[in-house]
């Protein structure tokens, strides 16, 4: 992925023709070449910064292929491990050898770019060497500018605390929010694989691709768990005070001063690119409830509580049935039935209908109009288990629910503002979480739906993440409504980012229509199911070893994954350096 510290300069300012071969393409039994992989040799040099994740260019005869280093071999003259054994005093580690061991060094090389395209293994023992300017400048042109979404950042130099090090990666609108392809993926282990920090900065990169194209786009970020969202408002004043900040939090939160000049060479080259959050300064508005502990963290939060008229019947039964029940269709006839009569009730009001009822059924209650719903005859046991279920909801769903009115203050498609806005659901019960989130996308899907000429918004981003409880492979009551969004998003222009720890968590549907997947660091065991990581490649074996702010991204646009970096949020780094909880 890097340069020669040596050569940076030279490679920079001379161009392709100056530059020096690190090796040649390779052809032998045990290395064939393909037309999309192929090994080449390297020279056998201590100062040599290849590794996995590292782009290398092939010059062919009026060609040329941009490749990203998938997998290394290491190999030597000696034919066993016998012959490294005896070689060195009989296996004596204490022994210093007096000749440095010839090293054959092998990358495997996954294309990328290929001018002109064509489907053939390479045809001869082609250069090898660092990639330049004009070869990322080709990578970059595959997406028109108008097109270009910031994704992250490959590292091109060794000193990471210089720009220059730092190449822009862009991810294509119309494969990220529609209509070519729509929805992203995020997976890897929670603290580790930063996979909320990423979807932010995902979340900026849209916005200043919006305000670019005169789009007006709302981004809906579901705050499930801490504090991941809030005080988004809490920015650096200027780009001087962020830089302070910047080497305050590496001391505090990192303990390692460097990493300040890394974190500050990104930003720097994201502002290049016109992802400013301090200077694009985007409106973010908060949701939240009454008696929410952390409602001090947001400014002029909205409070949102849903009446039994504010809900469509299918986010009513998936909030009375856990993920993993199937409900009953006598008690699904039953609820449909009662609210086709009584549209206009509160919750109250149909729990003392359902009592009513159940008496009326046992005889120890006589038939009236005013006390009892006239909705035909029922089972007494359906009754029972029908009450028993919203009772149960009402016990949970405390925080959220009007019980005594019809109606609440629900979450509008007309309220959601251009720029990010914030829906908290951390403390709630998981009921109260999948009640949100079903109203909220639907609503959203409903208001994409109108004519352009009566909405406020061309395009919604919703970012959800522990995305299996609502999208699990099993059956969930809340499943059906992801699924309609990642099947129908691209066209409505609502795109869905998912996050989880693990990807295998999530229904096939929901996974396979996202077409742009990123993976954090991730564990070993979930890596190893093959069918879920195999769009990776041989980058899967290194994902377990990843850094913070490193990720592997796979993109439609791009034939082969490959590695990219990120800074982490400002306004995380603010609150930390001025002693705040994130």
């Amino acid at each position: 992925m890097a340069y020669e510290r040596e050569s940076l300069s030279e490679v920079c300012e001379s161009g392709q023709s100056a530059q020096p071969y690190i090796g040649r393409v390779v052809f032998s039994q045990d290395l064939p070449a393909g037309p999309n992989e192929f090994w080449c040799w390297l020279r056998d040099s201590p100062n040599l910064n290849v590794q996995v994740g590292s782009l290398l260019t092939v010059d062919g005869e009026d060609e040329r292929i941009l490749t990203v280093v998938s997998d290394m071999k290491y190999f030597s003259t000696a034919r066993n491990v016998s012959m490294e054994f005896y070689g060195s005093g009989y296996g004596d580690p204490q022994i210093q050898p007096t000749t440095r061991p010839t090293i054959i060094r092998c990358a495997k090389l996954r294309v990328l770019l290929r001018v002109p395209h064509l489907s053939a293994p390479p045809e001869g023992r082609w250069g090898v060497r660092y990639v330049n300017d004009e070869d990322l400048r080709l990578l970059s042109g595959r997406i028109p500018e108008r097109r270009r979404i910031l994704g992250g950042f490959l590292r091109i130099g060794l000193n990471e605390g210089d720009s220059r090090s730092w190449h822009p990666v862009y991810l294509h609108a119309d494969f990220l929010l529609g209509p070519e392809g729509a929805h992203g993926n995020i997976s890897g282990v929670t603290g580790l694989a930063t996979k909320t920090s990423y979807a932010l900065f995902l979340a900026y990169s849209i916005l200043a691709w919006a305000q670019e194209n005169e789009e007006r786009v709302a981004i809906v970020l579901f705050n499930v768990k801490r504090r991941d969202f809030l005080r988004l408002h809490s920015l650096p004043r200027n780009w001087e005070e962020a830089e302070q900040l910047i080497r305050s939090w590496a001391s505090q939160r990192v303990g390692d001063p460097r990493i300040a000049t890394r974190v500050n060479a990104l930003w720097n080259v994201a502002r290049e690119n016109n992802v400013d959050p301090i200077s694009m300064c985007p409106n973010v508005k908060y949701f939240t409830y009454q008696g929410d502990p952390d409602a001090n963290l947001m400014r002029n939060p909205v409070y949102i509580r849903y009446g039994l008229a504010d809900i469509r019947r299918g986010e009513l039964i998936a909030a009375l049935y856990r993920a993993d029940e199937e409900p009953g269709e006598q008690q699904i006839n039953l609820i449909n039935t009662y609210l086709d009569a009584y549209p206009n009730v509160s919750f109250d009001q149909m729990l003392n209908d359902l009592r009513a009822l159940s008496q009326m059924v046992t005889g120890r209650h006589r038939r009236q109009a005013h006390s009892a719903p006239q909705i035909g005859a029922w089972n007494e046991r359906t009754i029972n288990a029908v009450w028993r279920r919203l009772t149960g909801f009402l016990s949970k769903a405390r925080h959220i629910i009007e019980r005594t009115r019809p109606r609440g203050h629900r979450v509008t498609f007309t309220e959601l503002e251009r720029g990010l806005n914030v829906i908290q659901l951390n403390r709630l019960h998981d009921t109260e979480k999948r009640l949100l989130v079903n109203a909220i996308l639907r609503e959203v899907s409903e208001g994409l739906e109108l004519p352009r000429s009566r909405r406020h918004l061309d395009r919604v981003v919703i970012v959800v993440d522990e995305l299996n409880k609502y999208a699990p492979k099993r059956w969930s009551p809340i499943k059906e409504q992801i699924i309609d969004v990642v099947a129908r998003g691209r066209d409505l222009r609502l795109s869905l980012i998912g996050a989880q720890q693990f990807a295998s968590d999530i229904d096939n549907e929901v996974l396979g229509n996202s077409a742009t997947r990123i993976v954090g660091r991730s564990d070993p065991s979930e890596l190893s199911k093959k069918e879920i990581y195999a769009h990776l490649g041989d980058l899967r074996d290194i994902a377990a070893y990843l850094e913070k702010g490193e990720m592997i991204l796979y993109h439609p646009v791009h034939p082969a994954p490959f590695i990219i970096w990120f800074p982490p949020p400002l306004h995380e780094i603010t609150l930390t350096a001025q002693g705040g909880a994130s």
